[in-house]
């Protein structure tokens, strides 16, 4: 079974920053990130194969034609998604995660999942983002975050941890309570 803790929240709320800190923090222990593909262009800062598997519109399709993809979504004619290849037996995958990849997620039942729903009030959000990249694409932010309203409507009736990203003491809280359900998944592997 793959243990997964997924990382959610609208654009802004500090999710790849959470899951950075947490890579930090346990050193990398126990952990495998998923790295998601894409269709969509690379954003300022963002890194290859790091940050994102960036793909064509082809590649992207001929995985889920060959059944390699344990979750995909599209969103403003781009796609998203998580390849089973990015996986982990022996480790707790985490990575970031938006509404529709969370419900394929819990209709898997090779999945034992922890989520974590980011939050942060509507001008904090924005600031992050604008803040983000030198020259950041306004309409793309302003475009993202109305999104944003409609799509995480979903995240109203599934269970998860909801933790609020507004100040420093908030985020020290939630990289605490990810690393600590990591070291519970770690005790339990270690149990068997």
């Amino acid at each position: 079974m793959y243990k997964i803790i997924a990382i959610c929240g609208k654009s802004g709320a500090g999710k790849d920053s959470l899951m950075m800190a947490t890579f930090a923090r346990l050193e990398g222990k126990y952990l495998n990130p998923i790295i998601s593909h894409t269709t969509r262009p690379k954003r300022e800062k963002e890194i290859a194969d790091r940050s994102y598997h960036f793909v064509s519109e082809d590649e992207f399709l001929t995985l889920i034609d060959e059944n390699k993809m344990l979750e995909t979504t599209s969103f403003n004619n781009w796609y998203y998604g998580t390849s089973i290849d990015s996986l982990s037996n022996d480790k707790i995958n985490i990575g970031v995660f938006n509404p529709d990849g969370i419900m394929s997620l819990l209709e898997d039942d090779r999945i034992e999942l922890e989520i974590y729903y980011i939050t942060a009030k509507g001008k904090t959000r924005l600031i992050r983002q604008l803040n983000r990249e030198e020259d950041p694409d306004v309409d793309e932010i302003i475009r993202r975050y109305d999104a944003d309203e409609i799509q995480f409507q979903k995240m109203n009736n599934i269970k998860c941890n909801i933790m609020i990203n507004e100040t420093f003491g908030d985020y020290t809280a939630i990289v605490d309570s990810i690393c600590e359900k990591v070291r519970q998944y770690a005790e339990m592997d270690q149990d068997k």
